[in-house]
Formats: structure tokens, C-alpha cells, sequence
């Protein structure tokens, strides 16, 4: 089973606590109108998925798009209308543009297109998931609020599971926190963090996802030392997670296939398919290396962390969730 047919599988098993979240969902916002959603990869899809699912008792019209036809049709089958560009939901008047995109140069170009499609006397509030450098989200925030429109950078934790199960963490900047309450009903997770102005979502994330790497390293370097001195490694990992070591990527993403089989999570029972890919914790991690130098922050452990994911993203794991590190230190390929 692919993937995307495990997401669809698991969010049709989770009906009713979606159908719970669309009864919550208030129309006191502008959910009376379109809302488009651009980026439909591993996150993006599931996202979507839920957010069209909360809209299912409200008057909102989701409109979705992806430049991979894969994932378009998977929107439709999952009841979404779709556009067949970004300058289709540009011109489609969505009072809110939500994007989950795979980095600056993504959102550099889509929203440029969005700006030159869309009614120039209309406001829009663009909502950016993507994992983006503080200064990207802050440069959009400024462009966009000086031609009438309103952003929030709103970057999300939870990985696959998370977006899957509605379950994500969003963290978010905007410098009004009602633009938060205005987008409340539009957030596809449990919670919404208001960590600061334009740009402080996107620097949260960032920081997050540099400590995830080398709490990954971590559990990869110490599984991989306990079995090769003898340790059952689901042994390992019950002890771990409660005592000191316990954390996600211990406990909800184990890196070693033995102890995600034996839980039932994580992308190491499916030889680290989907999940959180290692080139995109690779360009995260150079995003927050970057934010270091230009606040003057020694970031070694961050540093090193980008150099290991870089190197395992040459020797062709890129594509394999971040986990895969483990095999990368045997020397293996899963």
C-alpha cells in the first residue's frame, strides 16, 4: 500500500473525530468563501484532506492544487475541487490562500503569481505552512500587507501522523494576534502557538526541527550501539522511553524497523518511506545554520547535523525519512 492510500485509509477510519472538528467550526470567519490550498505532497495532501473535512458543515469551498497530477487526483477523490494552477487559485477570489510548499525558492515563486492573478481590490489572508528562513516570511509579510492582503507564517510539527490524524502543532507569526483568531477555524491540528510577530512561526520552526535532528542522531547512534552489543533493541527502546532518553524519536518515530514494526509507527516499518524525507531536514537544517550565522549564534551540533544529513542525501537517501540515519551509520541502504 502506497503511502497516499494509507493516509486516505486512515483518515476514512477517523471520520468521526473529523466530523467532531467540522461541527466546531465556525462560520463566523471567512469560511463562506473559497479557501485555496497549494502543495499537496506527504504533509500538504493530509492537510487539505482534514481542512475540506471541516468543511464539510460549513459553507466552505476548498479549492486545491498541486503540480502533481498523482496528488490532484487524490484531492478529488478525497471530494475537493482542484485548479488546474496557481493562476487559476489566484483568480478563484479565495479570501484565504493557505501554501505548503518545500522551501524559500517555492514560495518565492508562487507568490508572485498568486499577486499578479488574484482581484487587486480584494483582501486576502495568506496562510504559509512552509518551512521557510525568518527573513523569507518577514520580506512576504511586508510585500503582501503593502497591496492590501494579510500573512501569517504558520509552520507545523507533527510530522506524517500529525497531519494525518489532524493532530499537528502550528506555530505561527503575524504581527496581529486576531489574524490568528480570524484563521482559528482554518487550523488543521490540536493547537496554535502565536510565538511573535512576522517571521517568529517560521524562526520556532526552525529551531524545533535543529533540535529533532539531533535528537534523531542521538537515538540512531544509541540503537545502533545497543543492538551491536547485544541489546534486543524493542528492549532498548521500552527502557528509553521511560527513563531520560524518552522522546519522539524514540517513542512515535523510532529509527529502527524492529521497534516501529513491533509499535506500529513510524516510517522504519516501511523501509522509511514517506515520513519527514532526510533532504528536507538536510534543507531545514541549513536554513537554521544560516539564521545562526546571521544572528551571530555558534550552532556546532546544527552544523555537524546538516553535514550528516547532507551526505546521506548523496548517497541516496534523500527521499528516505530522516530516520534512515541509522542504516546510513551501519553503512547500510534499507
Amino acid at each position: 500500500m502506497t503511502l497516499s492510500s494509507r493516509i486516505l485509509t486512515r483518515l476514512k477510519s477517523s471520520q468521526g473525530v473529523l466530523a467532531a472538528a467540522g461541527r466546531s467550526f465556525s462560520s463566523s470567519t471567512a469560511a463562506t468563501s473559497s479557501v485555496g490550498f497549494i502543495g499537496l505532497g506527504n504533509m500538504g495532501l493530509p492537510m487539505s484532506i482534514n481542512l475540506a473535512n471541516k468543511a464539510n458543515d460549513s459553507k466552505m469551498d476548498v479549492i486545491a492544487f498541486d503540480a502533481n497530477p498523482t496528488a490532484l487526483n487524490l484531492a478529488k477523490e478525497a471530494g475537493m475541487r482542484t485548479a488546474s494552477s496557481v493562476e487559476e487559485i489566484g483568480a478563484s477570489n479565495c479570501s484565504v490562500i493557505i501554501t505548503m510548499l518545500p522551501g524559500c525558492q517555492a514560495v518565492d515563486a508562487v507568490t508572485p503569481i498568486l499577486l499578479e492573478s488574484s482581484d487587486p481590490n480584494a483582501s486576502t489572508l495568506f496562510v504559509d505552512c512552509s518551512t521557510v528562513h525568518p527573513s523569507t516570511s518577514r520580506r512576504w509579510n511586508d510585500e503582501l500587507k503593502e497591496k492590501g492582503h494579510t500573512r501569517m507564517d504558520a509552520p507545523v510539527s507533527g510530522g506524517v501522523k500529525g497531519a494525518t490524524d489532524g493532530t499537528l502543532t502550528f506555530m505561527v507569526g503575524c504581527d496581529d494576534p486576531a489574524t490568528l483568531q480570524q484563521a482559528q477555524p482554518l487550523i488543521m491540528g490540536q493547537r496554535s502557538i502565536h510565538c511573535g510577530t512576522a517571521g517568529a512561526g517560521s524562526a520556532t520552526k526552525l529551531c524545533n526541527n535543529l533540535a529533532l535532528a539531533a535528537q534523531m542522531l542521538g537515538i540512531c547512534e544509541a540503537m545502533n550501539l545497543g543492538e551491536s552489543l547485544g541489546v534486543d533493541p524493542i528492549v532498548l527502546a521500552q527502557v528509553m522511553n521511560t527513563s531520560t532518553a524518552k522522546s519522539w524519536s524514540c517513542e512515535v518515530n523510532n529509527p529502527h524497523p524492529v521497534v516501529a514494526t513491533d509499535r506500529g509507527t513510524g516510517a522504519a516499518a516501511n523501509r522509511y518511506q514517506g515520513g519527514f524525507g532526510s533532504k528536507l531536514m538536510q534543507k531545514d537544517l541549513s536554513l537554521a545554520v544560516s539564521a545562526g550565522a546571521d544572528a551571530g549564534v555558534a550552532l556546532p551540533v546544527g552544523v555537524l547535523s546538516k553535514e550528516l544529513y547532507h551526505m546521506a542525501t548523496l548517497h541516496g537517501l534523500g527521499d528516505k525519512d530522516f530516520g534512515v540515519m541509522l542504516q546510513f551509520l551501519r553503512g547500510q541502504k534499507p
